[in-house]
């Protein structure tokens, strides 16, 4: 059995989210929810957001430790909430996430940014993590690792929980040292060589564990059936952007806590909103764009083939695609290819020429001027939501322009609700929201325009996403 010498042994831990099963749903509906709620003092938005969290299916009748629990998981690990004196602010990470639904872009930077000492983390365990001299940002370190692998062996590298567990996260050589790539690489491969047994406790390997299955969730590595984690090379932009991070790209306890002998768990917690700002460092949109092609393809061929199928890119940009990289842009031209796909097969394809994008800039009211066969138009607002997996994506956002463009054209008027998931892309079509609204068949909540909850079993309906 594979032991730390002991000299060298510290277990890393942090907060665990009681809903990992659903964290996806569960992210999304309280980014959406803490956003609606805005700027208010303190205690009334701890209030508002237990209420919030008890509507959450499920949670109704669940007790207040319950609720008090959940908000407590969400704001130390998704910092979510910006506290400004008196007040509580919905922060940076929780409203891009809420307008944009861009959960492999969420992961992203939260892996980005995940790190041992870190506000993720209690302050008592910061703490323990300071005094031994912990410095270390995981998904940084594996990334680095198996790419260092790969080159090395020409051929794909894993990694397992347990090796992650026990060569990695719970060793000081690593965590403290930093210890090369190379040499944790060429540990693993002895103990493979020689058939070491590590323990597979579930409490044992659960918080390396973890961490796998969000840069999973980030789209930046792959878990095979063997149990084992590879980096996803359809992302290696992204995976560049963490191989070649700014050292000082960190949040720096040390140098704000220079005399750590005597540093104290007050000073520690001093610290918290320093750490929250910081996991909220606006980020130029292009730092992690998700690329949704990779994203609903599991394999390169694949992607190329999808890739392929968007003929009319280089058009769509000239028309007025600000970014090609965002899963809106990229959302907007599949439904263009989509849009004039379905006209010809309407047979009409002497209409194609009138499918068009609209500007940003021009701020209409809707991403795509499409038409009918009879010439009529169709206006449509895209609405993309990525994830790694299949989710209840019953939630969008309207902004005032939107909302008031539904109520202008009425039924000329659709959202087209695109879902992108690994290996699979959906499509629902919504026609005339307002009046879908009238009738009851979706809610609509004030937030600098509309926030829509719509019911699938009486409002609109799935078509597949033509190519």
């Amino acid at each position: 059995m594979y032991q730390v010498p002991s000299q060298y042994y510290l277990r890393l831990h942090h907060p665990r989210p009681r809903f990992k099963r659903e964290i996806e749903e569960v992210l999304i509906y309280i980014a959406s929810e803490i956003t609606a709620i805005g700027r208010l003092p303190k205690q009334e938005f701890k209030r508002a957001l237990n209420s919030a969290i008890r509507r959450y299916p499920g949670n109704l009748g669940s007790k207040q430790k319950t609720i008090d629990n959940w908000r407590t998981e969400i704001d130390a690990l998704f910092g979510f909430i910006v506290e400004d004196g008196d007040f509580s602010v919905p922060s940076n990470r929780a409203v891009e996430l809420a307008t944009n639904q861009d959960l492999v872009k969420f992961f992203k930077l939260f892996c980005y940014h995940f790190q041992y000492p870190g506000g993720f983390v209690k302050p008592n365990m910061n703490l323990e993590f300071l005094q031994y001299g912990v410095n270390f940002k995981p998904v940084h370190y594996i990334l680095k690792m198996l790419s260092c692998a790969e080159e090395s062996e020409g051929q794909r590298a894993g990694i397992n929980k347990a090796e992650a567990t026990h060569c990695i996260f719970n060793d000081l050589r690593v965590t403290r040292d930093n210890r090369p790539v190379q040499d944790t690489w060429s540990l693993i491969m002895q103990n493979r060589r020689t058939n070491v047994e590590y323990d597979w406790d579930g409490d044992t390997t659960r918080y390396a564990g973890d961490i796998l299955d969000y840069a999973v969730q980030a789209n930046l590595l792959v878990k095979r059936p063997n149990g084992y984690y590879y980096i996803n090379h359809v992302e290696d932009l992204a995976i560049q952007r963490f191989l070649n991070a700014e050292p000082d790209d960190h949040f720096d306890y040390y140098s704000r806590l220079p005399d750590i002998s005597n540093v104290t768990l007050e000073d520690v917690k001093a610290l918290d909103m320093e750490w929250v700002r910081y996991f909220n460092t606006e980020r130029d949109e292009s730092f992690f764009d998700t690329d949704i092609l990779a994203l609903a393809t599991d394999t390169e061929e694949q992607y190329q083939e999808l890739k392929s199928l968007i003929t009319n890119l280089d058009e769509i940009i000239e028309e007025g695609l600000e970014s090609t990289g965002s899963i809106g842009s990229v959302g907007e031209s599949l439904i263009i290819n989509h849009e004039r796909v379905r006209i010809s097969d309407e047979g009409r394809p002497d209409l194609k020429h009138l499918i068009k994008l609209i500007p940003a800039a021009y701020s209409v009211g809707y991403d795509i001027n499409s038409v009918e066969v009879d010439e009529k138009k169709r206006l449509i607002e895209v609405k993309t939501t990525a994830s790694s997996k299949p989710l209840d994506f019953r939630r969008f956002h309207l902004t005032p322009n939107e909302w008031a463009a539904a109520d202008t054209f009425g039924s000329r008027y659709y959202v087209y609700r695109l879902m992108v998931t690994k290996g699979s892309l959906r499509l629902r079509l919504i026609p005339d929201p307002v009046a879908q609204y009238k009738a009851g068949n979706l809610t609509a909540t004030p937030r600098n325009g509309m926030d829509i909850i719509f019911d699938p079993d009486k409002c609109g309906y799935e078509v597949e996403l033509l190519r």
